[in-house]
């Protein structure tokens, strides 16, 4: 279990704040749920009170064991989920930011997976067993459309995702002012460690995956620039760097550049809509993920600065 000092510009902050700015955990309601299952701890005390008011020179250290399922459903069950989209076989809900979709890192971090059993648990409390799959990602701080399947019918949909068949549109505020109405970013990119924490980057002439990001203006502010966007394939922060390499990164992106100076922001990237085709009739399904309230309010501030 490795250590983390707290340094003097901390002393004061709220263990569960200071967990997520540190980037220990995805948001505050994932160390809340690390922190009630007893795996922080200060110096040589278990703390479970997220107010906890740290001190300069303090250690912190987070156990890496694994949430009991007990515990992992009951903090799930307290996360409201907002469902799109719902049959036999598949699920599309409305992911909020701040949740990864899938367990990465610390395995106390609450995930899409997690709320989505909670829910089929609650609403089916007969059935055998619960089956959930997620079949792609959003990054933990992008929010919207997610789908996951609820059997093995339903795993097929991933083939579309792999095709890159399926209508893929997101909302983002980006920095600067675009002039252009609309433009196609098409630039193959690669995986890698490429510092800062960075792992997609673009690619040299005739290397790596290509990738193509379509754009359209919505609106325009004083220093920033509302997008709608559509993806014909669905590489690893595509978007995020797509945007990046135009000089003009989403607001919050701390990762690629975008600076985080509009009030309660977070990575302003939302995934509004999807659409598929049911694997056992073809049926088309849209699903459309109504923009969150920080999302909202991000805008708002971007039109009060004109």
């Amino acid at each position: 279990m490795s250590q983390t000092i707290v340094e003097k510009s901390e002393a004061g902050m709220r263990l569960d704040q200071w967990l997520v700015k540190r980037k220990v955990f995805a948001s505050r309601h994932a160390a809340k749920a690390a922190l009630d299952a007893g795996l922080v701890r200060v110096g040589s005390r278990r703390v479970v009170i997220a107010k906890w008011e740290l001190k300069a020179g303090d250690a912190v250290a987070v156990s890496k064991k694994q949430l009991s399922n007990r515990s992992r459903e009951k903090i799930a069950g307290e996360k409201p989920l907002q469902v799109l989209y719902e049959d036999a076989n598949l699920i599309c809900i409305n992911k909020p930011a701040g949740v990864a979709v899938v367990a990465t890192g610390h395995s106390a971090t609450l995930t899409v997976v997690d709320m989505v059993r909670s829910y089929l648990r609650r609403k089916y409390p007969s059935a055998r067993g619960t089956y959930i799959k997620a079949l792609h990602r959003l990054d933990v701080d992008t929010s919207g459309a997610v789908v996951l399947a609820k059997s093995k019918v339903g795993e097929q949909i991933s083939k579309q995702f792999k095709m890159h068949s399926i209508d893929r549109r997101y909302i983002a505020i980006v920095t600067g002012v675009i002039n252009e109405e609309a433009g196609t970013i098409s630039m193959s990119l690669e995986k890698g460690e490429f510092g800062h924490g960075k792992k997609v980057a673009p690619a040299a002439l005739g290397e790596g995956k290509v990738a193509i990001t379509h754009f359209n203006v919505e609106e325009r502010y004083t220093d920033a620039t509302l997008l709608k966007l559509r993806v014909e394939t669905g590489r690893t922060h595509q978007i995020r760097v797509h945007l990046a390499s135009l000089g003009h990164p989403i607001v919050g992106d701390k990762l690629y550049g975008g600076p985080n100076d509009i009030k309660g922001s977070r990575l302003a990237l939302h995934s509004e809509f999807l659409k598929f085709y049911l694997p056992d009739s073809g049926k088309k399904v849209e699903c459309r993920a109504p923009l969150p309230e920080d999302m909202k309010q991000m805008i708002d501030d971007c039109r009060e600065r004109c």
